[in-house]
């Protein structure tokens, strides 16, 4: 029988109760305090409870901002009730520590797990998540609040792949003398020319800020970079980020002018309000999702239904390791993975054969239908062979880290799958881990 809550085993610096909730565990920790978990028995649901550090913080400004921010957030409890905002349940001051309880989502992640160029997701995802996002902001204008620090971290996505915007502790609240925190606030390389020269702000500010980020996250660069902040605020009022395409040559034009518009030096030429964004975004991603159907990506899928591998998966589950994934062809001699680096994709071979080095040495073959890769269930971990093209190669690419989004039963198969392909191969040649 499991425990009650008051029962929990805590590490020496988590409370036991802050306010009426009872503590399981830390569960993260930001510049301005700590996360915990909490359960509230009365709604029956998890809550994560973020705690300002205040009273212990010895420098004066950085307290006085933390009040603030503490007072935003606050203010905004049952504020913004909408699918893609993060609700604020309570708020509250005990002892001096002043918290603020919000819903907890298992296994969320932001954003800025994918702004690498090696981890981006697909085209039509990104743009599915800024639309949630335009039309999240665009109620949270309608309600009079700015957020004015829209942030790949600040972007919550799901295990289910839904979307939530958080952390409204710099937010501007119309008719409200607590959200004014003077100079400039937010982080750099998001914001606006306005919010860099602490010009009044609007609703445009935010749409230029969710631009940024939809740069970010379709080429894995900031749209601006600087070695350091004074350079960086001058890009930002001054001059104009690379074109997407120099990033990348696959993206419709159309989904470029919408990135490119929104962050437009002038706020009168950007989208007028979040639902005009998210409408242009609906008209790309209707193209986006006819060329995602198209008949290379059902070649894909005919062909890996003929490997072994996939025989146990169902079509759809076929399709969301597809989604998870690239498809790469690689020539006689090609390096596909190098001993030692660190690498967070598994690798299933579609067509052609590979050999397995250790040390310079060759020590086993895999071809067809196979897969290597397992280091990638250890995060951080370095490659223990590397893995070589023996003739024309086709590899599947699959990132683990976007396979966290797929659905939980794709994910088992997955791994079960993965896992006994590559107990079987040991068993047999005691090649090298890979």
């Amino acid at each position: 029988m499991a425990s009650p809550v008051s029962e929990i085993k805590r590490a020496n610096d988590v409370p036991e109760k802050i306010g009426k909730y009872v503590i399981i565990n830390k569960i993260g920790k930001g510049s301005t305090g700590q996360v915990y978990l909490s359960h509230d028995p009365y709604y029956r649901r998890d809550v994560a409870i973020k705690v300002y550090n205040i009273e212990e913080d010895t420098d004066a400004d950085r307290a006085r901002v933390s009040r603030k921010m503490f007072f935003n957030e606050a203010h905004m409890v049952g504020m913004l009730q909408h699918p893609n905002i993060m609700p604020i349940y309570d708020a509250g001051e005990e002892d001096g520590s002043y918290y603020v309880v919000t819903e907890h989502i298992q296994g969320a992640r932001t954003l800025a797990a994918y702004c690498r160029p090696d981890n981006l997701l697909r085209v039509d995802d990104v743009v599915e998540i800024m639309y949630k996002c335009a039309k999240a902001l665009h109620y949270a204008h309608g309600r009079g609040v700015i957020h004015r620090d829209i942030k790949p971290s600040n972007i919550m996505l799901t295990i289910d792949n839904d979307v939530r915007i958080i952390d409204f502790g710099i937010a501007i609240v119309s008719d409200s003398e607590v959200s004014r925190i003077e100079g400039i606030a937010g982080s750099p390389s998001y914001m606006s020319p306005e919010q860099v020269q602490s010009d009044e702000l609007t609703p445009r500010s935010d749409l230029y800020s969710l631009g940024a980020v939809m740069y970010e996250l379709l080429t894995g660069y900031r749209p601006f970079r600087a070695d350091n902040l004074s350079k960086l605020l001058h890009q930002i009022v001054y001059a104009t980020p690379p074109p997407i395409h120099t990033y990348r040559d696959d993206l419709p034009e159309e989904l470029e002018q919408v990135v490119a518009v929104s962050m437009l030096k002038d706020p009168d030429q950007r989208p007028n309000t979040g639902a005009t964004m998210a409408a242009e975004l609906t008209r790309v991603y209707k193209d986006l999702r006819q060329k995602y159907d198209s008949l290379d990506n059902q070649e894909h899928f005919d062909l890996l239904r003929t490997l072994t591998f996939f025989h146990e998966f169902s079509h759809a589950e076929i399709w969301e390791v597809l989604r998870a994934s690239d498809w790469h062809e690689y020539r006689d001699g090609d390096d596909i993975v190098k001993e030692g680096e660190i690498d967070d994709r598994f690798y299933i071979i579609v067509s052609g054969s590979v050999s397995v080095q250790a040390n310079g040495n060759t020590v086993g073959q895999l071809s067809n239908g196979e897969c290597f890769g397992e280091t990638s269930y250890v995060r951080g971990a370095k490659r223990q062979a590397s893995i070589k093209a023996d003739g024309p190669v086709t590899i599947l690419r699959v990132s683990s880290t976007l396979m966290e989004q797929v659905s939980s039963s794709c994910q088992l198969r997955f791994n079960k799958v993965f896992l006994r392909s590559l107990i079987t191969r040991l068993q047999g040649n005691g090649a090298a881990n890979t």
